[in-house]
Order: structure tokens, then sequence, then C-alpha cells
């Protein structure tokens, strides 16, 4: 599904430059649009601008309320959905459930000595990008340092 949004351009130069704007010589808005060879309108790719920035969007409209509840005006399927929204961009846990099957399935996680390794290099990293300016508790300390000398000892270390 490709979804558009069409951007009246007149209408918005008209409020940004309700007086015009100065270039070499000052322009009327109104003077401007109504010479001009173009109808200052311009439909733009959503799906497209969202993937420039790795985002995607759902777009949900009131036919998902009145497939639900076919006795409801359009009034107020909109403002069922208007209700639901705050609901929709929640993460909930059947969501990351969702994410997390679908990555594996898509990306099937390491097994064994490689995951071990993998996660090491994570904890690493995370590590490293850690300020030494800034503070922790000494006893948070203290039990990363206890974690990691019992995963030693797993491996048969001292």
């Amino acid at each position: 599904m490709t979804t558009t949004l069409e951007i009246d351009l007149a209408n918005i130069l008209s409020q940004k430059y309700p007086r015009g704007f100065h270039a070499p010589a000052d322009i009327e808005i109104g003077t401007f649009l109504e010479f001009a060879d173009d109808d200052w309108s311009y439909q733009l790719n959503v799906e497209d601008l969202l993937a420039t920035k790795q985002l995607i969007g759902i777009i949900w409209n009131v036919r998902l309320i009145l497939d639900e509840r076919p006795d409801l005006t359009n009034d107020q399927a909109w403002t069922v959905l208007q209700a639901c929204q705050s609901h929709f961009e929640q993460v909930t846990d059947p969501i990351r459930g969702t994410v997390r099957a679908v990555a594996d399935e898509l990306f099937p996680r390491s097994q064994g000595k490689v995951a071990v390794r993998a996660l090491l290099t994570q904890i690493e990293q995370r590590l490293e990008a850690f300020s030494d300016h800034k503070r922790i508790d000494a006893a948070a300390y203290d039990a990363i340092a206890s974690t990691l000398e019992g995963i030693a000892k797993i491996l048969g270390g001292q």
C-alpha cells in the first residue's frame, strides 16, 4: 500500500509569509502564486520518506473500526480510532514477541560459543563506550564482577 499526502504549498507559503518575503524586490505571496505556472501542490510518498530515516508507519483508518462495528457512523468510528491511537502506539509484550519471532526467523540466533562470543563483544563495546567520569554505584561493579567470576567458573577458570 502506498500512502501519499498532498501538500498544499500555496497555503503553506501564504501562512508562512502573509506579507510576502524579501528577495531583491518585495513580492506579495498572493501575487506570486497568482502568476506562477504551478498549482503548488505536491504529493509526498509517506513510506519513502519514512524509509530514508529507517522508520515505518502504521496507518489506520476508520475502515478498521467499521469492519468491526458496522453499526457506527464514520464520525463515531473516527472517535473510536482516535481513542485507540495511544494504545496502538504502545510497545506491548505481544508486539515485542512478534519482533523477536520475525527477527529469529529472518536472522536465526547463533548457538554455542559463537553466541557467547557475540554477547561478550556486545558487553565489551558497552563497557568501552561507558564514560570513566560517570559514577556507578560500587555495588553495581561488584555485582558485575561477581557475575563474570561465576561465568569464569562455569567455563573452568580459576
